[in-house]
C-alpha cells in the first residue's frame, strides 16, 4: 500500500508543500477492509500541515462487515490508532453513499456503497481529485472497472495536476488510461508484482484551491446553525441573522427535538436519505461532545396495521441489530421504565436535543457572528460578492444560505412548500412518569422528563392561528393512550409551524446564485445536518455526501414551474 498508492503517488512531498489551508483529495476504486485508507490517514496526519485537510473518497460494492475489518486490522498493530476511529465511526452496510469524520474533521472519509458502474455516476467533473487509488481485483476478474467507461469518468473528474498509482499493467489498462488522456510511467513493483503504473493527467482543468469565505446565514433555527457549526470549522468567517431575538425560536423551537429515522424497507432516494441523514445526525451530534444532545435511544411502538407491516418489513430487511432491536411488550416495559401497550423497534442511537441551547453553544465559536432581532429584508446577487439588507445595514458577502423556514417563500417563488400548524402539550411529570428513560414513538410522541415537564405531540393542521387549543390537546392525548394509559396532568403547550414540502423531502441545494436549508417539517434535528454538510461541501468543491439521486430529490429546482417561451 505505501509502496504502490503513498508512493506511486508521490504523497508525502506533495502534502509537505501544501499551502495554508489547503485541501487534498484523493479517490479511490475498491475500499476494502480500509487499509490504504488507513495508512493515508496516518502518513497524511504526520507530513501535512497542521490545518490541512484530507478528503477521501472511496466505492465499495461489497462493505466488510465490523468483525470481518476489525480482524483484517489486528493483524496491523501500528495502525490501531486510526482503525479505531474508522471502525467505530463505520457506516451501517446500506446502500448509498455515507460520511465518516476523522481526527476531528481533519480527514473526512465519504464511503459510497454500490455497483461501480451507478455509483461512479456521483463522481463530479470538478477537477477537484488530487490522485487515484486504483485498487480493484485485476482486470480479467473485475473489467467493469478498468472499463472506458470507468476510466474516463476519473478523467474527467482530474484536473492537471491529478496523478494516478495502480498495481496493474494489464494491456488494457494502460491503453484505457492512455486513451483517458492521462500519462503513464512504469514502475518498480513490489514483492514478487515485478511492475506497476502511475501517471499524471493531462487535463487543462486547474484545481480550485480552497478559500476562506464570508458566508451569511439566515435563520438561526437548527438548519442554520449547524450550517454554520460546519463551516465555522473549517475557517469560514460565518454571519448567522436571526429576526427573533434568540436561536431555535421558531420552528425549531421545542423544548426538545426527537432525532430517529423515517425508514424503508425498500431501496428508493428517500430511503437512501432518510437512514443517511438519521446516522449523520447522530455522528454530528456525537462529535459536539455538547450536553444538550442525549443519545437515550428511541423506541418506535408496533401500534396499528401500518406500524405492524412497517415493522415486518424492516425485520425482513436488516436482521442484524445494528440499527435497531425489535422488542416484545414485555422487554419494551423493562427498557422504556414505564408500562407500555406494546412491543416495537428500539434504535440505540437515537435520541434528542434541546434546540435552543444547542444552537447557542454552536453560535459562541469564534469565527460566527449572532445578529439576534435583525430582519432581512433583501438580499442581491452581484459579478464577485452577494449582498444582504437588514433593518440595521447592508453586509457583502461571498456566499449566503437561506435557512428561514416557511419564511423562505418571501425571496422565492417555490410551488411545493407549504407550513402546517404543529401544538405540543406539556405533561406535570409524576414517580411514574418519572422513570421514562428515552423518547416514544407511536402516533405521537412522548418525552423523558426535563425540568419536571414531558413533552407530548403533536398535532398537524392547517389552522393558521399560535393559539393554543384545547381541541389539540385532547388530540395529542388521545395518541398517548396508544403509548401509556396512565393518569397526564395537562400544564401548557407550545404552537410552532413546520415547513414542509409536497413530497415530504427538504429543500438543499443551490438555486439563483444562493443556498437553501428549509422544509424539513418536523425531522429537522434529524435532516438538517446532512443537508448542512452536502451544502458545506458545495461551497467547498468537496466531495459530497449523498448521491446524484438523493441530489435530484432535494433540489429547489424541483419546485421551480419551468414555463415555454
Amino acid at each position: 500500500s505505501k509502496h504502490v498508492f503513498i508512493n506511486g503517488n508521490n504523497l508525502i512531498e506533495r502534502w509537505k508543500k501544501l499551502p495554508d489551508n489547503a485541501s487534498f483529495t484523493v479517490g479511490e476504486l475498491g475500499f476494502g477492509a480500509g487499509l490504504n485508507f488507513l495508512i493515508t490517514c496516518q502518513e497524511f496526519l504526520k507530513h501535512s500541515p497542521k490545518n490541512s485537510t484530507l478528503n477521501f473518497l472511496s466505492f465499495e460494492k461489497f462493505p466488510f462487515s465490523r468483525e470481518d475489518m476489525e480482524r483484517t486490522h489486528s493483524k496491523y498493530p501500528s495502525l490501531n490508532k486510526e482503525s479505531k476511529q474508522l471502525v467505530d465511526n463505520l457506516p451501517l452496510n446500506s446502500k448509498g453513499v455515507h460520511r465518516v469524520s476523522i481526527n476531528d474533521d481533519k480527514i473526512l472519509l465519504t464511503l459510497v456503497y454500490g455497483d461501480l458502474k451507478d455509483s461512479l455516476l456521483d463522481l463530479k467533473n470538478t477537477g477537484g481529485y488530487d490522485a487515484w487509488f486504483l485498487d480493484g481485483f485485476s482486470p480479467n476478474k473485475n473489467p467493469d472497472m478498468w472499463s472506458k467507461e470507468i476510466i474516463g469518468k476519473i478523467a474527467k473528474a482530474s484536473n492537471s495536476s491529478t496523478t494516478f498509482a495502480t498495481y496493474s499493467v494489464a494491456g488494457v489498462v494502460k491503453r484505457n488510461l492512455i486513451e483517458a488522456k492521462f500519462k503513464i510511467t512504469k514502475n518498480d513493483g513490489f514483492g514478487t508484482k515485478r511492475e506497476m503504473l502511475t501517471g499524471l493527467s493531462e487535463s487543462s482543468a486547474l484545481k480550485k484551491e480552497f478559500k476562506k469565505k464570508r458566508i451569511g446565514i439566515i435563520g438561526a433555527g437548527i438548519a442554520g446553525c449547524s450550517l454554520a457549526a460546519i463551516l465555522a470549522k473549517r475557517g469560514h468567517q460565518v454571519t448567522v441573522f436571526e429576526k427573533e431575538s434568540s436561536a431555535a425560536s421558531l420552528a425549531s423551537g421545542n423544548p426538545i427535538l426527537v432525532t430517529y429515522p423515517r425508514l424503508s424497507a425498500h431501496d428508493s432516494p428517500y430511503a437512501r436519505f432518510s437512514i443517511g441523514s438519521f446516522l449523520f445526525s447522530s455522528k454530528f451530534y456525537d462529535r459536539m461532545n455538547s450536553k444538550f444532545w442525549k443519545k437515550s435511544g428511541v423506541l418506535m411502538l408496533n401500534f396499528n396495521e401500518h406500524s405492524n407491516k412497517r415493522e415486518n418489513d424492516l425485520c425482513q430487511a436488516r436482521d442484524d441489530e445494528e440499527l435497531f432491536t425489535k422488542l416484545d411488550r414485555h422487554q419494551a416495559t423493562q427498557k422504556s421504565g414505564i408500562s407500555v401497550k406494546y412491543g416495537g423497534l428500539y434504535f440505540k442511537d437515537a435520541g434528542y436535543i434541546e434546540p435552543e441551547s444547542m444552537c447557542n453553544e454552536i453560535l459562541k465559536h469564534e469565527n460566527i457572528t449572532a445578529n439576534f432581532k435583525e430582519k432581512v429584508t433583501s438580499v442581491e446577487s452581484l459579478e464577485n460578492l452577494k449582498k444582504i439588507s437588514t433593518t440595521r445595514k447592508d453586509y457583502d458577502f461571498d456566499e449566503i444560505c437561506f435557512c428561514t423556514a416557511h419564511d423562505v417563500d418571501k425571496f422565492f417563488d417555490l410551488k411545493g412548500i407549504s407550513k402546517k400548524r404543529g401544538q405540543v402539550t406539556l405533561i406535570k411529570t409524576n414517580s411514574t412518569l418519572s422513570k421514562l428513560k428515552f423518547p416514544i414513538c407511536a402516533g405521537g410522541y412522548f418525552s423523558p422528563n426535563i425540568n419536571e415537564n414531558h413533552l407530548a405531540g403533536s398535532s398537524y393542521s392547517n389552522i393558521d392561528s399560535s393559539e393554543i387549543l384545547a381541541e389539540e390537546h385532547e388530540e395529542i392525548l388521545e395518541k398517548m393512550t396508544e403509548i401509556h394509559e396512565g393518569k397526564m396532568d395537562v400544564i401548557g403547550g407550545r404552537v410552532g409551524f413546520r415547513t414542509v414540502t409536497k413530497d415530504r423531502a427538504p429543500i438543499a441545494g443551490h438555486l439563483n446564485d444562493f443556498y437553501l436549508n428549509v422544509g424539513h417539517g418536523s425531522r429537522g434535528s434529524t435532516s438538517a445536518p446532512l443537508c448542512s454538510q452536502y451544502i458545506a461541501d458545495l461551497i467547498d468543491n468537496k466531495p459530497v455526501p449523498i448521491d446524484s439521486e438523493v441530489e435530484k430529490m432535494l433540489s429547489p429546482e424541483r419546485f421551480i414551474i419551468k414555463t415555454s417561451e
